[in-house]
């Protein structure tokens, strides 16, 4: 090849890779759609025998001799309540069929959780019946498996799982030839926390076995989070200071929580109002009439609730789940008794709360 030949053929080059530098970038005309379908050809579903929640660690004690799971919520600030989901699994197909079980859990129906509830991390926090979260439950090796079933769970709480037909009970699934031991069946638990906010009320529980082509057996139960109304403060007295006779007083709460000021939030699991109850401090009667007026109130948008010493009175405005809000106190006095030695006066006050009604869902 001669010099102007490979001359010609070494600008080409050049050019062509000039080219290749300098061709624009074609920006994407919009989003490429995709799909799928799932593969459920062949075999058969899998089969949820039995189900329960329970205690963890335990995995077979609850809070009630009733039949179901019963839950007794902490009662104290950010304090979670961790419960046990349990499934005894088979499969015509063989157990090494089973892909993963689960389990999900959803909120109860019509209730509302309310502005200040906050959701445990990765669940929803949606409230009204909606999917709190999905568990994955680990099987059991057979001894554990049949020692919870088959021991502890039939001998002490026998009516805390749910069977999903008459043919399967006690004795069908921990018959000496049964399943359970030819490990053809197998037991699996995982465990879930409901927070100390989480509302009282009834909650589902799905038990989803699937198995590898994604054929799904499914047994639906529910378990019950008791009721319990509690509340805490951040303060222990309150000084009124200096009264002047018919000066109505007020002192004020705020919403820092450890100041001095009164402070008061929910850490149960139901709504609540506050109730107030107050001695007279030896303020004493006059012709059969208390010398002194209390009022009282939760938040600084409600009216103040006026009420007469050893009188328990219910405040307005409740709190919802995990609120937190300030209490005001007042205190009017219309004689200061004569036998009274000295100028200060001390007394009790009595806090305490009652529940209410939870929010409802919008429809």
């Amino acid at each position: 090849m001669n010099k102007n030949v490979k001359k010609v053929m070494a600008l080409l080059v050049m050019f062509s890779l000039s080219m290749s530098v300098v061709m624009p970038a074609f920006a994407s005309n919009g989003p490429i759609s995709t799909g799928l379908q799932r593969d459920t050809t062949g075999g058969a579903a899998p089969i949820v025998k039995a189900k329960w929640e329970a205690n963890y660690p335990d995995r077979y004690t609850d809070a009630s001799t009733d039949a179901g799971a019963q839950f007794m919520p902490s009662g104290l600030y950010q304090v979670n309540k961790t419960i046990s989901m349990c499934a005894v699994v088979t499969d015509p197909d063989g157990l090494a069929d089973v892909g993963n079980v689960y389990a999900d859990v959803f909120y109860p129906t019509d209730i509302e959780l309310g502005p200040s509830h906050v959701a445990l991390p990765g669940q929803s926090g949606e409230g009204c019946g909606a999917l709190m979260q999905e568990d994955s439950l680990i099987k059991l090796d057979k001894a554990a498996g049949i020692d919870l079933f088959c021991n502890k769970v039939r001998n002490l709480n026998n009516n805390l799982p749910t069977f999903s037909t008459e043919i399967y009970n006690y004795d069908e699934i921990c018959k000496a030839d049964g399943e359970l031991m030819k490990e053809t069946a197998a037991v699996y638990c995982g465990q879930k926390d409901i927070s100390y906010e989480d509302p009282s009320g009834v909650y589902a529980v799905w038990a989803v076995a699937q198995d590898k082509v994604g054929l799904q057996g499914v047994l639906k139960n529910s378990f019950t989070y008791l009721p319990v109304t509690a509340f805490e403060t951040d303060f222990g007295a309150i000084d009124y200071g200096k009264v002047r006779l018919n000066t109505h007083k007020i002192i004020s709460g705020d919403l820092t929580w450890g100041i001095t000021k009164a402070t008061v939030r929910n850490i149960g699991n139901t709504r609540l109002e506050m109730q107030v109850r107050q001695d007279d401090m030896g303020l004493g009667k006059t012709d059969g009439i208390w010398n002194v007026k209390y009022d009282a109130r939760v938040g600084s948008d409600s009216a103040f609730a006026i009420y007469d010493p050893e009188v328990t009175t219910t405040l307005d405005d409740a709190l919802d789940l995990s609120e937190m809000d300030e209490m005001d106190f007042s205190i009017d006095i219309t004689k200061f008794p004569p036998t009274h030695e000295g100028d200060s006066y001390t007394g009790n006050m009595v806090l305490s709360a009652i529940p209410a009604a939870h929010l409802i869902c919008a429809d």
